[in-house]
């Protein structure tokens, strides 16, 4: 991103580098103070995370690499080093019979540490081996599409209206909402194509137009930016789910990377107000989810729970209004920025049934099925059920704990097959991501939000593991609609 800081704007970029080592600095000198366990491993701990997230940005580095590798770090350096340092030291999202003695803190980062370790390696592989993006990408306009410059503002505008619609839709039949039981009894094909457009339907629909502009007419409107972040922030209302600045993310930088190897002129500011929008939906999605969930959803008798390192306590209390004022919500956005990361969490609760792990619990967990009430078997076999307790009180509302990808596969209780079998898994991402490149006439901006998808994925890993396919089956119909609408451009445009 350097190149956007020419001339006297180096300084602000390397002020930005400045200020992330001295956070980074700052976190590291808090959490090896603080680490009660072997300092050595926790400096190597922090040694592997830190240069795995370098690393997943690193030139060559491609959308998977980068966002798995980041949402790693916030999971398991970030979270633990930010619990141990500046909270009372517990882990709230759910950590079994974690027993909290300095020989388990040891074992939990030597083993996230192989995790990280086998992304670098996977990662190395695949760019020495098989594949790399080009430097610079041509696209063939010699055959400008007359209909798309045309119809350029309609065909916003209809994507506009689209997307609100199908928001409105879900959010007042409750077809997909997450940490809820759909109410209706509605047509398989009819949900599951709505669950498709939130989750990552209409933002492809938003890749496709916008890389039309950057083809046909050389340049990224930041009108058309704030309209696709616009239906990430609708998408996630509608689901009242808090993650709209996932997506956001991965557009805006597939924006920045493909606007690079087209050799657009780079303009810092587009990029900057571009960030300033997302932050400002993000933090209006995020306070308005967190309000309708606690007004709407957690209104009554609720069980008020109170967390210590060995028990856990619980009292009946009466909920009224939650999140009513600014300081309350700002305290919530707070603490889920620390704490709802998925990661270390998982490998301290399976890590806590040593004894209990092995190969046959890994062919067990496929056999789980979706049930409305009952604890997940994640839960159930790390003796998790606590954790959503409070859900029983309320109709219709089922919230999951997840153990994350690095912690499933230590299931097997083998490091050696967490390596290789999380190595393995990368690089079928990496091709994954690189056949949605390809197929979709190199449209830069899809690949690097279906990276982004199966990154987000793998780290919220664990639940109905099986049921995997159906995420996958909806990427490559995605990707093959896309190779379908490439065909039939290039044919109207000759």
């Amino acid at each position: 991103m350097s190149h956007l800081f020419v001339g006297k704007k180096k300084k602000i970029f390397l002020s930005i580098k400045i200020v992330s080592f001295l956070i980074i600095f700052f976190l590291f000198i808090n959490g090896i103070i603080n680490y009660t366990g072997n300092k050595f491993i926790y400096l190597s701990f922090t040694l592997i995370y830190n240069f795995l997230i370098i690393f997943s940005l690193r030139k060559n580095s491609i959308f998977f690499e980068t966002f798995f590798g980041v949402l790693l770090w916030l999971g398991f350096w970030f979270k633990f080093t930010c619990t141990i340092s500046f909270t009372d030291g517990v882990f709230r999202e759910g950590i079994g019979e974690f027993n909290y003695t300095n020989n388990s803190f040891d074992d939990v980062l030597l083993i996230s540490q192989i995790g990280a370790l086998s992304l670098i390696f996977s990662s190395f592989l695949r760019e020495k081996f098989i594949f790399k993006y080009p430097k610079k990408i041509f696209l063939n306009t010699k055959n400008e599409s007359q209909f798309f410059l045309k119809q350029r503002y309609l065909i916003w505008s209809i994507f506009l209206i689209f997307f609100i619609l199908i928001s409105v839709i879900n959010f007042y039949f409750k077809i997909y909402q997450k940490g809820l039981i759909p109410i209706y009894d509605i047509n398989f094909f009819l949900s599951g194509t709505i669950k498709w457009l939130l989750l990552f339907g209409l933002a492809s629909i938003s890749t496709l137009i916008i890389y039309f502009e950057a083809k046909f007419l050389k340049k990224f409107f930041l009108l058309s930016s704030i309209i696709i972040y616009l239906e990430t922030f609708f998408s996630s209302i509608s689901m009242l789910s808090r993650g709209m600045i996932f997506n956001a993310f991965a557009l805006i930088y597939g924006i920045y990377k493909f606007s690079k190897k087209l050799n657009l002129k780079q303009n810092v500011f587009f990029y900057i107000k571009s960030l300033i929008f997302i932050f400002i939906f993000f933090y209006i999605s995020i306070t308005s989810v967190n309000y309708i969930r606690a007004n709407f959803f957690y209104v009554g008798k609720s069980i008020e729970i109170t967390v210590k390192k060995d028990v856990i306590e619980k009292k009946d209390q009466i909920v009224d209004k939650k999140y009513a004022t600014f300081s309350q919500h700002n305290s919530e956005i707070l603490y889920l920025l620390i704490n709802r990361w998925v990661g270390i969490d998982g490998v301290m609760a399976v890590n806590s049934k040593e004894d209990f792990l092995g190969y046959k619990l890994i062919l067990k967990s496929l056999k789980e099925r979706h049930h409305k009430k009952n604890p997940t078997f994640y839960e159930l076999e790390f003796n998790l059920e606590t954790i959503n307790y409070k859900d029983q009180l309320y109709e219709n509302v089922k919230g999951n704990t997840l153990p994350g990808i690095i912690a499933y596969l230590f299931y097997s209780g083998s490091l050696y097959f967490l390596f290789f079998s999380l190595s393995i898994i990368s690089l079928i991402a990496s091709c994954i991501e690189y056949l949605a490149f390809r197929l979709s006439n190199q449209n830069l901006i899809f690949s690097c939000l279906i990276g982004n998808i199966i990154a987000y994925r793998l780290i919220h890993f664990g639940y109905l593991p099986h049921q995997t396919y159906l995420l996958f089956g909806a990427i490559f119909l995605t990707i093959g609609l896309f190779y379908f609408i490439n065909l039939v451009v290039n044919k109207l445009n000759k």
